[in-house]
């Protein structure tokens, strides 16, 4: 006999099965016992939390034979249920949108749902991952979906409702399903295992419930593949160790060593777990929790340094989150990305360090700029320092003790000051990780550091164009090897300064005017027509 697997097998059977949806399930019970069920609905949420189990629900009820009158739950023991929960109601149509996403296909429907019901009381469409369909299929679908024929509902699940068209989402009754939580997946984790008569720790069903993220099919399908188990209780240790979950003390640790700058056993921690046999997406996310809450307790607590440590943190974590599941040696990409953390990457920010305004020049000779007042040169750092343009600060002249003939002579202005090494590296760093077209239109600009500010400067309009449509990729790496108080400008130069002589300036067309173009430079704006005002 084939095995049937245990998310299958423990399948919700009534309303009251249902776990972590009780709005949806009084909504559902209350239309059916009162005879008010619309002709489509939408279910929509993450993956797991019961969408496609409550339609089936949905036409049990309707198309139940021995259902009192006023109540909306199935019988289960009639012939119409008996069919509807072994899949041979032949009133009952789920359709996978995900293969089955073209006109033709919908057309076919089409042809379908005007036949009766061949035996129960209505004929139910289960349309799953309806967010797949194409266009032209939901523009054929829209008139059977808003009147169909009499007795015929429709459900739509899905994944991802913002994929589907608003003319479709009105003209159905939506219901979005909850992630379940954590304490609702182990108490049904904990009656499946005793109905199967698996022995497991309670602690490890709390970990299979926090590593489900809220998917009640995701957490039994753990558990399934836990109960060949034998020789005792399942502990925690051996669930972590077949599934590839670190332990929580190990992410700790390989999480402060790389907040505290130690790269080298950050590094042997990390390759540590990666022979153990972790998973490194889960790792990256647990990193990403431990993160998470260590930020949480930094602003609490008002620690601005730790906080913008973290911050930084938490977004080059996140970015590797993204990375990690498509890179084709996602162990090389981790490594990197937690070592350059910890060398250069969660350096306290220059704005959160900096000494008020009225204690600039108290800084020691020889500190790094943004210094806490009275700071020793030389003293050990938490976190190595984060890559700064380091600018000369004119010496505050002492107040004069006697009155003098003529006024100081204003200042001269400062020369260039050319950036600093560690600045050129950052920069590099940032090059490098661009896609290629972008890291093309980057090197023909000319860059200057202001301040906390890396400016690339452009001659020609169209190269500015092309450089904006890359402003969101660089600014996020600037941050990440720079710092959080780091930001990335992209600017044109003005035509005065391309060496456009001034006599030609009558003949400019005018969108390419001076003081057109800087306007649109400031305002991020652009020419869209051209009209000639008679005063």
């Amino acid at each position: 006999m084939t095995y049937q697997t245990l998310y299958r097998k423990y399948r919700s059977q009534t309303f009251a099965d249902l776990v972590g949806q009780e709005a949806v399930t009084r909504a559902l019970q209350g239309a059916i016992a009162s005879g008010r069920v619309a002709h489509a609905y939408l279910f929509s949420g993450s993956r797991g939390t019961g969408k496609t189990s409550s339609a089936r629900l949905l036409a049990k009820a309707l198309n139940c034979l021995q259902r009192p009158a006023g109540s909306g739950e199935p019988c289960n023991s009639c012939a119409m249920c008996l069919a509807i929960a072994e899949g041979n109601a032949l009133d009952v149509i789920e359709i996978d949108a995900a293969s089955n996403n073209g006109v033709d296909n919908i057309r076919e429907l089409r042809e379908r749902v005007r036949l009766a019901p061949s035996q129960g009381s209505h004929k139910v469409y289960i349309i799953d991952e309806a967010h797949m369909l194409s266009g032209s299929a939901f523009d054929a679908f829209l008139k059977t979906l808003e009147e169909p024929p009499p007795n015929v509902v429709f459900v739509l699940c899905t994944t991802e409702a913002n994929k589907v068209p608003l003319t479709v989402l009105g003209r159905c009754q939506q219901f979005p399903f909850r992630r379940i939580t954590e304490e609702g997946i182990a108490s049904r984790l904990a009656f499946v295992a005793s109905s199967e008569g698996i022995a497991i720790d309670a602690e490890a069903l709390s970990l299979l419930a926090r590593t489900a993220e809220g998917s009640m099919r995701d957490a039994i399908g753990y558990l399934d593949q836990l109960a060949p188990l034998t020789g005792g209780s399942i502990d925690v240790a051996e669930a972590r160790s077949l599934l590839g979950i670190a332990d929580p003390l190990a992410v700790a640790s390989l999480f402060d060593a790389v907040v505290e700058g130690r790269a080298h056993d950050a590094l042997h921690a990390l390759n540590g777990l990666y022979e153990g046999g972790v998973d490194l997406r889960p790792l990256v996310r647990a990193l990403l929790e431990r993160c998470r809450d260590l930020l949480v307790k930094a602003i609490d607590g008002r620690d601005v340094a730790a906080r913008s440590r973290l911050s930084a943190a938490l977004d080059a974590l996140l970015h590797l989150d993204g990375e990690v599941r498509r890179h084709a040696e996602p162990r090389f990409l981790v490594e990197a990305t937690l070592v350059r953390l910890a060398v250069a990457g969660v350096a306290e920010p220059i704005a959160a360090a900096a000494p008020p305004l009225d204690s600039v020049g108290t800084t020691p000779v020889g500190a790094p700029v943004g210094a806490p007042v009275g700071a020793s040169v030389g003293a050990p750092n938490p976190l190595p320092a984060q890559p700064t343009l380091e600018l000369a600060r004119p010496e505050a002249a002492p107040a004069p003790t006697e009155p003098v003939a003529a006024p100081a002579p204003e200042p001269a202005a400062s020369a260039p000051i050319e950036p600093a090494a560690d600045t050129q590296q950052a920069w590099t760093r940032v090059l490098e990780e661009l896609a290629v077209s972008a890291r093309g239109i980057l090197k023909q600009a000319k860059v200057d550091f202001e301040g906390n500010t890396v400016v690339a400067v452009y001659p020609y309009k169209g190269q500015y164009d092309v450089a904006m449509t890359k402003h969101a990729e660089v600014a996020r790496l600037v941050a990440a090897h720079f710092g959080p108080t780091f930001g990335f400008e992209i600017r044109l130069l003005p035509l005065t300064e391309r060496g456009v002589p001034a006599r030609q300036a009558s003949s400019l067309a005018p969108e390419d005017d001076p003081t057109v173009v800087e306007a649109l430079n400031v305002l991020g704006g652009r020419v869209i027509d051209i009209k000639e005002i008679h005063e």
